[in-house]
Parts: C-alpha cells; sequence; structure tokens
C-alpha cells in the first residue's frame, strides 16, 4: 500500500501544495514548528478519520480559512487505484470520499487505507494508561476483521446506556423496582459482545508476541525475547484462557459465565453508580525476559519494545491481509543511538513505503536508500530537493 500523490489545502500552516511521493522513502526536513508533523497529520488522517493527534477539527483549519481539502492517490495492496479525499468545513463538519463517493460511516474507513505512525509519543504503548494498549489492539484488530469493530462499537453503545442508567439510579432518578430489568437486559447484550472482544484480543496477543519479538531481536541485535500478553478484567474470562485444552467451546460456554459474573455485582454497581466490571478494564503486559517492562524497563527499553510492538502490528495485518501499511516516523530517530536508528530504517524501508520527518538531518546522514524523495519546509511551504 502506497500514498503516491497527495493535494493540501488549508490544512493548519501548510502553504496549498502538490506532491509525488516516492513509493519507498519520503524525508522531510525542518525545524520544529515549521510544518513536519502537520503534513504527516494531513496524510495520516484518512486511515482514522480523525487525526491521531486528538484535534478537533476546526484547528486543523488554517486560521485564514474557512475549510480545509486533502485529495490522495493511493495504491492499494493488490495495486488497484483509490482516491481518497476529506473535506473539513467550519460551519458543516467533516466529510470523507472514497473514488468520489462520500464515505457515510467514519468505521467504514478502516481497512481502506492502512498506517502505521510512530512519534515521541509511542513509549506510552508500554509506560502509559491500559487504555493505550486496548486501543493500540483494537485498532489492530479492526484492520483484519470488520466484526470485532462491529462488536466494539455495539458494546461501547450498550456502557453508555448501563452507565447512565446507574447514574440515573444513584441520583435517585428512576426506580429501583424497573431498573433491575433493565440492567439484566444490558448485560444480556454486554456479554455478548465481550466473548467476541476477549476472545479476539487473546487471539491478537497471541499473534503480536513472535511478530514483536523477532521485530526487536532485529532491532536491538539483542537475544531478550519480547512478550505481549493480554490481562482479562474478568476472572471467567482469565480462567478460560488457561484451560487450552477447552478453546473449541470456549465461546459456548464463556458468554454464559460472563453473564453470570456481570449480573452477580450488579447490586454493588447500583450502589457506586458505574460498571465495574468488564472489557473496558482489560490491559496488556509487555515482558522483556519476563519483566514487565512498565514496572522494570528503562526508558530506551520502553521505547525499543514499544517500536518493535508497532512494527509487530504491520506483520500481524500482512499475515491476515497480506497488506503492507504505509509507516510515518515523526521525529523518533533523536530518541535512538545511531545504531538503531539505522536498524530500523532499513527495516522499515525494506518492505514499506516510508514518511520519515525530522529536524536533524544528522538522524539519516550516510542513509541513501533507492528512491528517496527529500523535501525541506519553512513556514508550510516545501521545497522539493534533488537526492540523485
Amino acid at each position: 500500500m502506497r500514498i503516491l500523490s497527495a493535494s493540501i489545502q488549508g490544512f493548519r500552516n501548510l502553504q496549498e501544495s502538490i506532491f509525488e511521493f516516492s513509493p519507498r522513502v519520503n524525508l522531510v526536513l525542518g525545524r520544529n514548528g515549521e510544518g513536519k508533523t502537520n503534513l504527516l497529520e494531513s496524510l495520516n488522517l484518512f486511515a482514522l478519520g480523525r487525526s491521531h493527534r486528538s484535534a478537533k477539527n476546526d484547528e486543523m483549519i488554517a486560521f485564514e480559512s474557512e475549510s480545509l481539502f486533502v485529495k490522495m492517490g493511493v495504491e492499494g495492496a493488490d495495486g488497484t487505484p483509490l482516491r481518497c479525499e476529506y473535506a473539513f468545513e467550519r460551519e458543516r463538519g467533516s466529510r470523507f470520499f472514497l473514488n468520489g463517493n462520500v464515505v457515510s460511516r467514519k468505521a467504514d474507513l478502516v481497512g481502506i487505507l492502512n498506517t502505521v505512525y510512530f512519534d515521541p509519543d509511542s513509549i506510552h504503548l508500554v509506560r502509559g494508561e491500559p487504555r493505550r494498549r486496548r486501543h493500540f489492539v483494537d485498532q489492530g484488530i479492526a484492520e483484519t476483521d470488520p466484526l470485532f469493530l462491529s462488536h466494539l462499537t455495539s458494546f461501547q453503545r450498550a456502557l453508555r446506556q448501563k452507565n447512565g442508567l446507574l447514574r440515573d439510579l444513584k441520583k435517585g432518578l428512576t426506580k429501583i423496582t424497573t431498573a433491575r430489568e433493565e440492567l439484566k437486559a444490558w448485560n444480556r447484550e454486554l456479554a455478548h459482545h465481550t466473548v467476541e472482544i476477549c476472545l479476539g484480543r487473546a487471539d491478537y496477543a497471541d499473534r503480536l508476541t513472535p511478530c514483536g519479538d523477532t521485530a526487536h531481536r532485529n532491532l536491538t541485535g539483542g537475544s531478550h525475547g519480547l512478550e505481549f500478553l493480554y490481562r482479562p478484567a474478568l476472572e471467567t474470562v482469565k480462567s478460560a484462557l488457561e484451560k487450552s485444552s477447552e478453546k473449541g467451546e470456549k465461546k459456548e460456554h464463556l458468554k454464559a459465565e460472563i453473564l453470570d459474573e456481570i449480573d452477580y455485582i450488579m447490586e454493588t454497581e447500583i450502589k457506586r453508580g458505574r460498571t465495574l466490571r468488564g472489557p473496558q478494564l482489560d490491559d496488556f503486559e509487555v515482558c522483556r525476559s519476563g519483566l514487565d517492562l512498565r514496572v522494570f524497563g528503562s526508558q530506551g527499553e520502553s521505547r525499543a519494545a514499544a517500536i518493535s510492538l508497532i512494527l509487530a502490528r504491520s506483520d500481524v495485518l500482512f499475515q491476515k491481509r497480506q497488506i503492507r501499511p504505509v509507516i510515518f516516523f515523526d521525529d523518533i530517530f533523536s530518541e535512538l543511538d545511531q545504531e538503531r536508528s539505522h536498524r530500523l530504517q532499513e527495516m522499515a524501508s525494506g518492505l514499506h513505503q516510508v514518511f520519515i520527518a525530522t529536524a536533524r538531518p544528522g538522524d539519516v546522514a550516510g542513509w541513501r536508500p533507492p528512491e528517496m524523495k527529500t523535501w525541506s519546509v519553512t513556514s508550510g511551504e516545501f521545497k522539493e530537493h534533488d537526492t540523485t
């Protein structure tokens, strides 16, 4: 999968620009604040249906503009040409288009343009809050399994409804006699989706570990093993996953067991005014040689593990769908020593189209891969350089 061209208008500080990209390596040089990250953000946004920086739509529209528009020419994994476009307007909100047709739901964007994004915050995959690891896994599964995304979306909708009912109960806005039956109904729906979410996460962690271990050994040149372990919040799920001999019957029995577990604590949830159990509290443990890196890992060890896992996600995607995602590196090489930087550059560019943004030319000094294109950016204006 490759982004071959882009036309950008009104995106943050970027001047109106047209790009023809290399199918291999694209390098963007410039000081901090000049527009490097904004370019990568604009190219990555279609894949997610939102900014990876969690910005509001209005914040991405240039100060002097009422709208922004980005059009990309994309080559799919099978060589099919795709036209991926989006427009944000202050009055009308956001719209996405595929080959000229409106994409009505953001969920339908998943899997059209596959990307992997690295920036200095990537370390939080290992050391940050559990929600970062859940989001990382759920996004990875959704790229390969649309049904999982449907279950996850339905679960989140039901969870909001249940939490709203529990809050109303605590405030005395709903009668307890009628609320109990309604809570049981929400629990049944939550259990239905929970079994699919938990088994999907367990399977994905099993697939990610060997890919992450290989990437970690290649990146660090070391022999320490890397593991990505699923830590479900529900006791019934923990027990089921430990009984590997019963995997064939797992789904059949697990749903009923999950329902029993969440029904059992219903009275406590009513007193607390919130849901206390479920996959929304799951976590994942990143281990090197059996040690939890969140607790025992150094900054450098955690960063190498995070990079390895993100690379591993692209390998799992290839195993399942034969797709190599576009990779974005946003000012991360300054966080690595030169040897690991060069290893990562070679690992990524050998199989993927790569976009690299850096304020330090020394991060890529002496590296001249075939077909590399280079731009410099000043105040949002880009200049292409001859690298032949």
